[in-house]
């Protein structure tokens, strides 16, 4: 025998309101307070201290120094890893891997090795010279207080910054007085 849809509807809803009355039902014979049982859980939470959980604050304010010196030193030593690479390890011609790469730099291999040897030299100097001043001006962070640490840390991750795109910058300007985009010296073009 086939059910209409208006009859499994009703069949249907006369399903759930039987389980609603007998939720209902089970819900008036037990109080909320008897189902969760407020004693016991104070009984656990008495001995319980919330605080116990989180890290000691002066264990969390000794660390951020350190951190902040860490995060200020690592853009000079980065600078001064890659311009020993380029001084040192940059290959012999022109390539799309490792090296160098500006537009003025890449027409020839004259070019190529100018301006390897010259971003190498200047990211080297670069470097090493934000290195000291940086090493000297993080050296007092212990001392101040952790707002004005964190405002000079990014006081000077702003200022390495800044000076990393003047090498960059200064670089790319070197190749393009230098040589023109085919990799030609251009004091060679005002001579012929």
């Amino acid at each position: 025998m086939s059910t209409t849809p208006t009859e499994l509807l009703e069949t249907t809803a006369a399903t759930v309101e039987a389980t609603i009355a007998a939720t209902e039902a089970a819900l008036a014979e037990t109080s909320p307070l008897e189902a969760l049982d407020i004693d016991s859980i104070k009984a656990i939470m008495d001995g319980f201290d919330p605080a116990s959980i989180l890290p000691e604050l002066n264990e969390i304010f000794s660390t951020l120094p350190g951190i902040c010196r860490l995060c200020v030193m690592v853009g000079p030593v980065v600078l001064l890893a890659l311009g020993l690479a380029y001084l040192f390890f940059s290959p012999k011609e022109a390539n799309w891997y490792f090296g160098y790469r500006c537009y003025f730099g890449m027409g020839s291999v004259y070019a190529w090795r100018f301006t390897q040897r010259f971003a190498g030299v200047l990211l080297t100097v670069t470097g090493i010279t934000l290195s000291i001043v940086m090493f000297v001006l993080s050296a007092g962070f212990s001392a101040m207080d952790v707002s004005d640490m964190v405002w000079k840390a990014l006081t000077l991750l702003l200022w390495e910054a800044g000076i990393a795109l003047a090498a960059n910058l200064t670089i790319h300007l070197a190749a393009a007085i230098k040589f023109d985009r085919k990799g030609r010296h251009r004091r060679t073009l005002k001579e012929s």
